[in-house]
C-alpha cells in the first residue's frame, strides 16, 4: 500500500527513541565499512528528539481543553456518563490523536453475540487491511486485523498475542461477520443483529483530516516526522564527530613505540632523544559547526511546521495578533481535524442510537473549534459595555463577546448573565419609578 511507509514512520516517530533505534539502519544507515559494534555505539550516541509525540499530545490537549457540548436521550446515558464518561472521552482522544498522527482512524460499532449494549471498537490505520464501498461511499466489505491475548496451550499462566482477522461484508443484503485465525482458517461466521433484527449495513466508519471517508489521506504530521528523522541522523553524525574529537590526544616524538607512558600529574616522561617532543592534538576549525548549524536549521524547520514545543523564539513580547499569524497554518489543520472528528463522533453515536431503537436526531455532539482565544483588554471591555449602554449592541451580543473574550465566569450561563444585565438600565431605556 502506498501509505504504508508513511504510517510506519509516523508510528515509530510517535513511539520515540526506542522504536526508532530498534529499526537500526532503516532510520540511521551504517557508515561505509563500519563494524556492527561501532555502528551500535554510533546509534546509541545519537539523540532522537521526541518532538512528534509532544506535538501530537500538545495539539490533542489544545483541542480538548474545552468540554464538548453533549445532547442525547436519557437511555444513552451509559455511553456518555458511566465511569465519568471514560469510554466516550477515550474514543474522542483517540480520534483526535490518530487523525493528527496517522491521517485516519476506523471504528466498528459492535455488539456481543449474546447481546448487551453496542460498543465502539477503534481500529488503527495499519489494522484496516482491505475494503470496498458502494456508489454512496458505504462499506460493503472490510478486512480488519486484530491482535488478541490468548493463553499458551501448555501453560494457562502464560499468555501471548496472536493475530486474527475479522471480515465484515454484505451478503445478499445482510451484514455478516467472519473470523479467521492467524493461519487464515475460518473460525466462525455470524450475522450481528439489533434486538434480534438483522442489519442491512456495516456499522464501520473511518475519519480522515478531510472528513468521514474511505479515501486514504496524508497524515498532518508527515512533514514533521520527516524532519524529525533527519534531525536524528544529523545528531548521530554530530555526536559521532564529538566523540572522536572531543578529547585531546597525546603525541610523543622520540620515544620507542614499546615504551609504556602514563598520563597524569603523578607521572613524568623522560625523552632520551634531544629532538624529541610531546604535545596534545586538539580539534580546531569549523568541521563540526556545519553539523551544529544543520541541527539548528532543522529545529527551525520543525518550529515552522508548528512543532511549537522546540521553538526557541521569545513569545513574551509578541502581540496576540502576531501569535495568531505564527500559528495560522496549525490552527487551520486543527480546525479541519476537529470538524472531521466532530462529524465522526456524531456518526458513531447517532448510529448507536439507531441500533438501540432510539431517535438519532436527539443525539448531538459539538466539539471545540476555537483554539487561539483572545482575552479582551480592559479597554475593549469598556468599549463593549459602553456600546451596550448607548444602545449600539444587544445584551446577547454583549454577553457573546464577553464570553468569547474570557471575561465571564465559566460557571454562569448566558441566560444568567442576560438576566443580571436586564437589571441595569441602558441610556435608551427609561427608568421606571416604582415608588410613588
Amino acid at each position: 500500500m502506498a501509505f504504508e511507509g508513511q504510517w510506519t514512520k509516523c508510528r515509530d516517530a510517535f513511539n520515540g527513541s526506542d522504536a526508532i533505534k530498534a529499526k537500526g539502519s532503516s532510520y540511521l544507515p551504517r557508515l561505509i565499512d563500519q563494524p556492527m559494534d561501532e555502528y551500535n555505539a554510533y546509534k546509541d550516541r545519537a539523540l532522537f528528539y521526541s518532538i512528534t509525540s509532544k506535538t501530537v499530545e500538545s495539539l490533542v490537549g489544545l483541542a480538548m481543553q474545552k468540554e464538548p457540548i453533549l445532547k442525547f436521550p436519557e437511555q444513552m446515558t451509559k455511553y456518555f456518563k458511566d465511569n465519568s464518561g471514560v469510554e466516550f472521552y477515550e474514543l474522542l482522544k483517540g480520534a483526535y490523536s490518530e487523525t493528527m498522527l496517522m491521517g485516519r482512524l476506523g471504528v466498528l460499532i459492535d455488539r456481543a453475540i449474546d447481546g448487551g449494549h453496542a460498543k465502539p471498537a477503534p481500529y488503527a490505520s495499519e489494522s484496516i487491511l482491505n475494503w470496498e464501498t458502494d456508489s454512496n461511499g458505504l462499506f460493503t466489505f472490510v478486512v480488519l486485523h486484530e491482535s488478541i491475548l490468548q493463553p499458551e496451550a501448555n501453560d494457562r499462566y502464560v499468555k501471548k498475542y496472536v493475530n486474527q482477522y475479522r471480515v465484515l461484508e454484505i451478503i445478499e443484503g445482510v451484514y455478516h461477520q467472519t473470523i479467521y485465525d492467524e493461519k487464515l482458517q475460518q473460525v466462525r461466521t455470524f450475522k450481528p443483529t439489533n434486538t434480534g433484527v438483522e442489519m442491512d449495513f456495516i456499522p464501520f466508519f473511518v475519519v480522515t483530516p478531510s472528513g468521514i471517508s474511505s479515501v486514504v489521506d496524508k497524515s498532518p504530521m508527515a512533514d514533521i516526522v520527516e524532519v524529525n528523522i533527519s534531525h536524528y541522523r544529523t545528531s548521530a553524525d554530530l555526536e559521532h564527530g564529538r566523540h572522536f574529537t572531543g578529547l585531546p590526544t597525546p603525541v610523543v616524538i622520540g620515544v620507542d613505540a614499546s615504551t609504556v607512558l602514563k598520563v597524569g600529574s603523578m607521572t613524568a616522561w623522560i625523552i632520551p632523544n634531544h629532538q624529541g617532543d610531546a604535545k596534545y592534538l586538539e580539534f580546531t576549525g569549523e568541521g563540526l559547526k556545519s553539523l551544529e548549524k544543520a541541527l539548528s536549521e532543522k529545529q527551525s524547520q520543525l518550529a515552522s511546521l508548528s512543532a511549537r514545543l522546540i521553538d526557541s523564539s521569545t513569545r513574551g513580547s509578541e502581540s496576540p495578533e502576531t501569535v495568531k499569524l505564527r500559528y495560522a497554518s496549525e490552527n487551520a489543520n486543527l480546525v479541519s481535524v476537529s470538524r472531521s472528528v466532530e462529524a465522526f463522533m456524531n456518526m458513531i453515536y447517532k448510529t448507536i442510537a439507531l441500533m438501540d431503537g432510539l431517535d438519532d436526531k436527539e443525539v448531538r455532539i459539538d466539539l471545540n473549534k476555537e483554539f487561539i482565544s483572545k482575552t479582551l483588554t480592559s479597554k475593549e471591555v469598556k468599549e463593549l459595555v459602553e456600546s451596550y449602554f448607548e444602545g449600539g449592541i444587544s445584551k446577547e451580543t454583549l454577553v457573546f463577546n464577553l464570553r468569547k473574550g474570557g471575561v465571564l465566569d465559566p460557571l454562569r450561563s448566558d441566560a444568567d448573565e442576560s438576566s443580571a444585565i436586564l437589571a441595569v438600565p441602558t441610556k435608551t431605556q427609561p427608568v421606571v419609578n416604582q415608588g410613588a
